[in-house]
């Protein structure tokens, strides 16, 4: 009888980047919800909308742990894989694959490709600290029509007073636009939008992506820092 042999697709480089491709972009699209509730910061009431918009979202209870649960997943699933096809292809010495895709498009051979794995780290080294800053910071309380709640307006407001978390935050921004620049542009490449004609579209919209993510969590720090007074 002739044995079956297991699929091997997902283990191959190709395999890797498709899973490192949706990891990412699942990724960015939590960045984008993200951001929309840290601009809240802006709102000119006090917090109030902060704290009301991080208030609803612990009241899903169950369901947001298992957003929690799903992010970390995929954050780890990417991290892993971005290793893994980065030392395949430092083996191989050349990415056939990323050359093909973007023959008649935009090089991948861009600063922010070489250093995809440098910013990728350094975005891992962040994550953990920004939790721990923000997620598991000092627990303030207020109250908002009439119901008790998180303060985390003034938690946010407190750290970015203080100027080594403001301009380290913002500084880190910089690396993540970067790596957001060539990584949802490969994503797209790895999930098989490899036309010619709609390459270089991709290409543009990933960039702008990039900076309008990057460039708002980039101003939050900085904004806070110079004219949000403490609460």
């Amino acid at each position: 009888m002739m044995r079956m042999e297991k699929p091997r697709g997902w283990n191959t480089t190709v395999g890797k980047k498709v899973i490192m491709g949706l990891t990412g972009l699942f990724l960015v699209l939590y960045l984008i919800v993200h951001l929309a509730g840290n601009l809240t910061v802006f709102i000119p009431d006090g917090g109030r909308t902060m704290n009301l918009y991080s208030h609803t979202l612990h009241k899903t209870g169950p369901l947001l742990w298992i957003i929690r649960i799903l992010l970390l997943l995929g954050f780890i699933y990417h991290i892993i894989t971005g290793i893994q096809v980065t030392l395949r292809n430092r083996r191989a010495r050349s990415d056939r694959y990323a050359m093909y895709a973007s023959k008649g498009g935009p090089s991948k051979m861009s600063p922010a490709s070489r250093w995809m794995i440098i910013t990728g780290l350094l975005i891992a080294v962040f994550v953990p600290i920004h939790v721990n800053m923000f997620s598991l910071g000092p627990y303030y309380e207020t109250v908002i029509n009439g119901e008790p709640m998180r303060d985390i307006y003034r938690l946010v407001v407190e750290r970015f007073k203080e100027p080594e978390v403001a301009f380290g935050y913002a500084a880190f921004m910089l690396f993540l636009c970067a790596h957001l620049i060539h990584g949802i542009w490969s994503a797209f490449q790895s999930l098989g939008a490899n036309n010619r004609r709609l390459m270089p579209f991709l290409y543009s919209l990933g960039t702008v992506l990039s900076i309008l993510i990057a460039g708002g969590f980039f101003v939050l720090p900085i904004y806070t820092y110079f004219f949000i007074p403490l609460p």
